[in-house]
This record gives structure tokens, C-alpha cells and sequence, in this order.
């Protein structure tokens, strides 16, 4: 499986809606923080990837685990695994 920058970046901006303000906003919404917040992120990446891939007949296992796990990196800043260009 090849990974499309696109598709990561798409569900980045999910529906609209860049997916690091849902989060932030859930997080402070619930008060949760630390290792809770996190897991919220984690959470909340995945299933907004399930959404997009779904809805774009690209679901599968596989690349719900490898976009959901490039997401949530990238949605929590944790790391950036593509280069931003602008």
C-alpha cells in the first residue's frame, strides 16, 4: 500500500473543518488532559479517517491503520511525516 499525501491532508481538513480545531475543541469541551487528551486525539483521528475512507470506497484495515496512525501524528503534532509546502 502506497500512502497519498492527499488523502492525509484531506483528512486534515475534514469536511472543512481542520481536524487539530475539532480536536482542541473536544479536548477543552470534556476538560481533558495529558495522557486522556491524547487519547482523545488518537480517538477522534481515527475515526474521522474511518469517515473519510469510507465515504471515499478506500476502507480497508490496513489503510485505516496506516492513515489513522499518520493522522493522528499529524493531528497532534506529534510529528509530520509529509513536508507542508507552501
Amino acid at each position: 500500500m502506497q500512502v497519498q499525501p492527499e488523502v492525509v491532508q484531506a483528512i486534515l481538513l475534514f469536511f472543512g473543518i481542520p481536524l487539530v480545531g475539532l480536536i482542541q475543541t473536544v479536548k477543552r469541551w470534556l476538560k481533558v488532559e495529558g495522557w486522556g487528551a491524547i487519547a482523545l486525539a488518537v480517538v477522534i483521528s481515527y475515526i474521522a479517517t474511518a469517515i473519510y475512507l469510507a465515504i471515499n470506497e478506500m476502507f480497508t484495515v490496513v489503510a485505516l491503520i496506516v492513515y489513522g496512525f499518520i493522522v493522528a501524528g499529524e493531528a497532534s503534532g506529534l510529528y509530520h511525516v509529509f513536508k507542508k509546502t507552501t
